[in-house]
C-alpha cells in the first residue's frame, strides 16, 4: 500500500526565494486610505477593461458581453473590495471570491498565468490584511461587550430600569457588528485555504508571522465564543464556530508537506504554535472538524521536527523541547481524539437517520413540485378558456349593450379578481412551505457532509502517522520496455532482483522504524485504534445494504470513498509493526456467514472480522475494498496466510470466476485483480497439487474469458477491453511466479497446457495494448508492456 497522505500534488517543498512574503502585521491604513484606494482601484478597474474590451467574450443569445469567472480584472476588483470599510460589502466580495475558489479555481494552472498572479500576488496579502484588521476589530468590541456587561451588573436596580433599554440596545449593535467580522473572517479563511490547497505560488506568499495571525485566531474564537454564547443566541455562534474550523484547515494545508516554512520557524514562535493546536485539540467544544484539521497541522510538524532525523541533528538543543511537545501530543492527544471518534463517533449525528431523513425530505420536496406543477397547468388551463375582463368590457362597449349588463359584467370582473388573489395568496403559502422543506434538507446535506468529512480527515490522519518516513530515492526513471529481445535483462540483472526483492522481504519493519515511531505505535496499540478502525470499517461497509429505500447517489459516492480513505488507511497500519496484532483480541468470538468463529490474537480478529464483511450481502464496491485490506493484511504480515482455510480458498476462487458484472464495472475488475493476487501469495506458501491445480483451473478459465462480454477485437478500444487487460496481466503475473522456479508443481503445468495457454494468449495481449493506447494511461502501458517481456522470456524458459 502507498502512503495515504494530504499531499498537494502541486506543492513543493522548495520556496521561491525571490519573492516576499507579506506579513499579515503590515495592514494598519485607515479608513480614509481605503476610500482613496477603492477610488483608484474603481480606475484602473475602468482602464482595464478598455484595454480588454476586443477580448471579452459575447453571449450568443443577449449579444451582450459575459465575464468569466476567472476573468483577471474582476478577480482584482473583487479582491481589493475586501478591503473595503463596508462589512457588508466586504463580505459580499469575500464570498464571491470564496466560491471561485471552491467552483471555478483550476489549481493546475500554469504558474505564470494571469489567475494564479492574481491568486499570489493580490489575492493572498489582501486576505492576510483582511483577517488581520477583523481580528483586531474583534478583540476590540470585545472588550467592549464585557465592559458594558460589567457596568450593567453594578448599576443600581433604580439605574438599570431607567438605562435598561438602551444599555440593551448598545450591547445587542455590538453583538451584531461583532457577527459580521466573524461571517467575514470565516470568508476570508475558507478562501484562504482554498488558495493554498490549489496554487503553490500562494504558499510562497505566507510567512511565519502570517502563519502566527491564523494560530491567533483559534485562542480568540474561544473566547468570542463564550461571550457570544452568554449574551445572545447560540445559532449566532455558528459563524465564531465556522472560523475555527477554517482557520486550522488553513494552518493544515500551510504546513502539509512544506518543509520550508517549519524550518524558518524560531524556537519561541514554534513553542507557541505547538501550544494553540495543543489547546486546539484537547478542547472539546470545538467542532470535531477544527480539531482534527488542528492534529493534521501537528502530524505535520511531526513529519519535519521529529522523523526528519538529518534536520534533528543540525538543530540545535533549543528545539529540544518543542520537539518533545510534538511528540508527546501526538502519542497522547491526537490518538486519543482518534480513537475515541472511531469508538463512539458523533454523537449528534446518526449516520443512518441522517440518510433516512434525507430521502424522506427529498421525496417530500419532489411531491410539493409535482403538485405545484400539477396545480400550475391545471390553472393555465382554466385560465386559457376565460375570456379577460378587459376584453368583456371592450365587447360590451362596442355592442353598446344595456347598463345593466354592463353592471352585471363588472361584478363578474370583481369575482374573478378575488379567485386571482386568492390562487396567489396559496401558491405563495405552498412556495413557502416548500423553502423550508428546502432548507431543512440542505441542513440535513450539509451535516451528512461535515459527518463524512470528518471520518475521512481523521483516517488520512491515521495513514499519515503509519506512513514513516519517505525516503528520497524510491523515485525510479520511467522506463518503456520494447517487445524486443535485444533489451531484456541478463541473468546478471535478474539475479540482483531476486536478491534484493527476498532482502526486502526479509527485513522486518522494526529494523527501519525510529524510536519516536515505536512509541507512536505503541500509542495506538494501546488505545486499540486498529481495532476500533476495522470494526469501523465493517460498519460502512455494511451502511448501504441496511438501508431498503433507493440510496442517494449523493451518499452512495461519500461512502465510497470513505471506504476508500478506510482501506488506504488499514492498509498503512497492517505494514506497521503493530503491537496489537500479536496480543490478546478484544473479541472472543466473530460470526461469520451465520457461524461463530473463535478468534485469539488480533491478527486472527483482524482477518475473520474482513472475511464477515465479505460474506454479507454487499454490492462489488464495498467487496473491493474489503479485498484491497485482505491482499494487505497477506502481503505484509505473512502469518495471516496460516489463518487460510479451505473455505476462504473457495470464495477467493468463486470471486475470480463469477461472471462480470457490468453493474459493478471497475469494481467488480478491482475485486477480481485483488483475488487474483492473493491467490498469488497463498501459492507462494507450500501447498499440496490438489489445491495447485484448482487453483490453475480457476485461473485459466478468466484468462481465457477475461471479461465475458467482451471480445479481443471488436471492442478492443473500449474501456472493457482496458480492464480486460488488466485482469489478463493480474493472471499472468501470478501464473509465472507459481510456475517460474525450479521445483514448482511441473505436474499440473504440463496437464493443464499452462505453456500452450501462454503462447495462444501472448499475441492477442500485445494487440489489446496497442489498441488501447488511446484510452490508458503512461503506467498502465508500461506494466502491460514489461508482462509481454516477462511472459516471452517465460516461454523460452519454459521451452528451454
Amino acid at each position: 500500500m502507498g502512503k495515504q497522505k494530504r499531499n498537494k500534488s502541486k506543492r513543493g517543498s522548495k520556496q521561491n526565494s525571490n519573492k516576499t512574503a507579506l506579513s499579515a502585521s503590515s495592514a494598519t491604513s485607515s479608513a480614509n486610505e481605503e476610500k482613496g484606494h477603492q477610488q483608484s482601484s474603481v480606475k484602473y478597474v475602468m482602464k482595464e477593461r478598455q484595454q480588454k474590451q476586443n477580448h471579452v467574450r459575447v453571449s450568443a443569445k443577449t449579444n451582450k458581453p459575459v465575464v468569466d469567472a476567472s476573468d483577471e480584472t474582476l478577480l482584482r476588483a473583487l479582491s481589493e473590495r475586501i478591503l473595503d470599510v463596508d462589512i457588508p460589502c466586504a463580505t459580499a466580495a469575500t464570498g464571491c471570491l470564496s466560491n471561485y475558489v471552491s467552483f471555478y479555481c483550476i489549481g493546475d494552472a500554469e504558474e505564470s498565468s494571469p489567475e494564479v498572479e492574481v491568486a499570489s500576488e493580490v489575492m493572498v496579502p489582501i486576505l492576510f490584511q483582511r483577517i488581520q484588521r477583523s481580528l483586531d476589530k474583534i478583540t476590540s468590541l470585545g472588550s467592549q461587550i464585557e465592559s458594558s456587561i460589567a457596568s450593567k451588573v453594578g448599576e443600581t436596580a433604580n439605574a438599570a430600569l431607567a438605562a435598561g433599554a438602551a444599555g440593551s440596545s448598545a450591547i445587542d449593535k455590538m453583538f451584531a457588528f461583532n457577527t459580521e467580522q466573524w461571517i467575514l473572517v470565516s470568508l476570508s479563511l475558507n478562501t484562504l485555504a482554498g488558495l493554498i490547497e490549489n496554487f503553490l505560488s500562494a504558499v510562497e506568499r505566507v510567512s511565519a508571522a502570517s502563519l502566527s495571525t491564523l494560530c491567533a485566531v483559534l485562542p480568540l474564537v474561544e473566547k468570542s465564543f463564550q461571550l457570544t454564547k452568554n449574551g445572545m443566541e447560540e445559532s449566532n455562534s455558528d459563524c465564531i464556530l465556522d472560523a475555527s474550523s477554517n482557520a486550522s484547515r488553513a494552518i493544515h494545508s500551510l504546513l502539509d508537506d512544506n518543509i520550508a516554512i517549519i524550518t524558518s520557524l524560531q524556537p519561541i514562535p514554534l513553542t507557541h504554535i505547538v501550544t494553540e493546536l495543543t489547546n486546539t485539540i484537547t478542547n472539546a467544544k470545538m467542532p470535531h472538524m477544527t480539531r482534527l484539521h488542528a492534529s493534521g497541522a501537528l502530524v505535520s510538524l511531526r513529519k519535519v521536527l521529529v522523523l526528519d532525523e538529518e534536520l534533528k541533528s543540525a538543530r540545535g538543543r533549543e528545539y529540544d523541547a518543542v520537539v518533545a511537545a510534538v511528540q508527546t501530543c501526538t502519542d497522547g492527544t491526537v490518538i486519543d481524539l482518534l480513537s475515541n471518534l472511531f469508538e463512539s463517533g458523533d454523537k449528534n449525528h446518526d449516520p443512518k437517520q441522517l440518510v433516512l431523513r434525507m430521502i424522506e425530505l427529498s421525496n417530500k420536496c419532489q411531491s410539493m413540485k409535482q403538485d405545484e406543477m400539477m396545480e400550475s397547468q391545471i390553472m393555465s388551463e382554466v385560465n386559457a378558456r376565460k375570456e379577460p375582463a378587459r376584453m368583456i368590457a371592450r365587447r360590451q362597449k362596442e355592442l353598446k349593450e344595456s347598463k345593466k349588463t354592463k353592471a352585471e359584467n363588472e361584478d363578474m370582473k370583481e369575482a374573478m379578481m378575488v379567485e386571482d388573489k386568492d390562487g396567489v395568496k396559496k401558491a405563495e403559502e405552498t412556495e413557502s412551505q416548500l423553502d423550508d422543506v428546502k432548507d431543512e434538507l440542505d441542513g440535513v446535506v450539509k451535516s451528512w457532509r461535515e459527518l463524512i468529512g470528518s471520518y475521512k480527515l481523521a483516517l488520512e490522519l491515521v495513514a499519515n502517522l503509519c506512513s514513516g518516513r519517505e525516503d528520497q530515492d524510491d523515485d525510479i526513471e520511467d522506463v518503456m520496455y520494447p517487445d524486443d529481445d535485444e533489451h531484456m535483462w541478463d541473468s546478471d540483472d535478474e539475479a540482483k532482483l531476486v536478491s534484493a526483492a527476498n532482502s526486502a522481504g526479509a527485513c522486518s519493519m522494526e529494523m527501519t522504524c525510529s524510536p519516536s515511531e515505536r512509541v507512536t505505535f505503541s500509542s495506538m496499540s494501546s488505545k486499540h485504534l486498529l481495532a476500533r478502525i476495522i470494526s469501523f470499517f465493517r460498519s460502512w461497509v455494511e451502511f448501504v445494504s441496511m438501508l431498503k429505500d433507493d440510496v442517494p447517489a449523493l451518499v452512495a459516492e461519500d461512502v465510497d470513498e470513505l471506504l476508500s480513505t478506510c482501506a488506504l488507511c488499514l492498509g498503512n497500519m497492517v505494514a506497521c509493526d503493530l503491537s496489537s496484532l500479536n496480543e490478546p483480541s478484544l473479541k472472543k468470538v466473530i460470526m461469520v456467514g451465520g457461524q461463530e468463529k473463535p478468534v485469539t490474537d488480533g491478527l486472527d480478529m483482524f482477518w475473520w472480522e474482513l472475511i464477515a464483511a465479505m460474506s454479507s450481502d454487499v454490492s462489488d464496491g464495498p467487496k473491493a475494498h474489503v479485498t484491497s485490506v485482505m491482499l494487505a493484511l497477506l502481503r505484509h504480515q505473512p502469518k495471516a496466510r496460516t489463518i487460510v482455510n479451505s473455505a476462504v480458498l473457495d470464495l477467493l476462487l468463486a470471486l475470480i470466476t463469477q461472471q462480470y458484472n457490468a453493474e459493478g464495472g471497475a469494481n467488480n475488475v478491482q475485486m477480481k485483480c485483488n483475488a487474483i493476487s492473493m491467490i498469488g501469495l497463498l501459492c507462494s506458501e507450500p501447498h499440496p497439487s490438489e489445491v495447485n491445480a484448482r487453483v490453475c483451473s480457476a485461473l485459466l478459465e478468466r484468462l481465457r474469458s477475461p471479461l465475458s462480454s467482451t471480445s479481443d477485437d471488436n471492442d478492443a478500444d473500449s474501456e472493457k477491453a482496458r480492464q480486460s487487460l488488466v485482469i489478463m496481466h493480474e493472471i499472468l503475473d501470478v501464473l509465472m511466479d507459481m510456475y517460474g522456479g525450479d521445483d514448482s508443481h511441473d505436474d499440473v503445468f504440463g496437464q493443464q497446457d499452462i505453456l500452450g495457454h501462454f503462447q495462444r494468449c501472448l499475441p492477442g495481449f500485445k494487440r489489446r495494448v496497442k489498441k488501447t493506447v488511446a484510452n490508458s494511461t503512461r503506467e498502465e502501458l508500461d506494466t502491460w508492456n514489461e508482462t509481454a517481456l516477462n511472459c516471452s522470456r517465460f516461454i523460452k524458459y519454459k521451452k528451454g
